[in-house]
């Protein structure tokens, strides 16, 4: 809930550096629909209930506990520059893609 929250109150900042936030969760679509209006989220949310975009970007539950919180920042071609993980710190995500963003834009990735 904290990430989310992170990223919908950063989601202008995200927004005016050209970007977009997805956030893919293994949760049903009734379950994230539910979840985004509780939390007023502006940005997309994605069921990912077979578990494939998990797979294809190696996103593994650490210690077998709770869920795997993983920020990926793309560049327009499709290439992964940064990536960000913190399991206990969730907060830190969108600063950290935020910072991802800024440096990309000052051609520093």
């Amino acid at each position: 809930m904290w990430e989310a929250a992170e990223f919908r109150d950063t989601h202008d900042r995200i927004a005016s550096a050209d970007a977009a936030v997805v956030g893919i969760s293994t949760d049903g679509s009734d379950a994230l629909a539910d979840f985004a209006q509780s939390l007023g989220l502006p940005y997309s949310l994605a069921s990912d209930r077979s578990g494939e975009v998990r797979r294809l970007y190696d996103v593994r539950r650490r210690f077998g506990l709770g869920t795997s919180r993983f920020t990926y920042v793309v560049d327009d071609a499709g290439v992964i520059q940064s990536v960000h993980h913190n399991e206990f710190v969730m907060k830190s995500h969108a600063r950290s893609a935020l910072e991802a963003l800024e440096a990309l834009r000052n051609g520093q990735a």
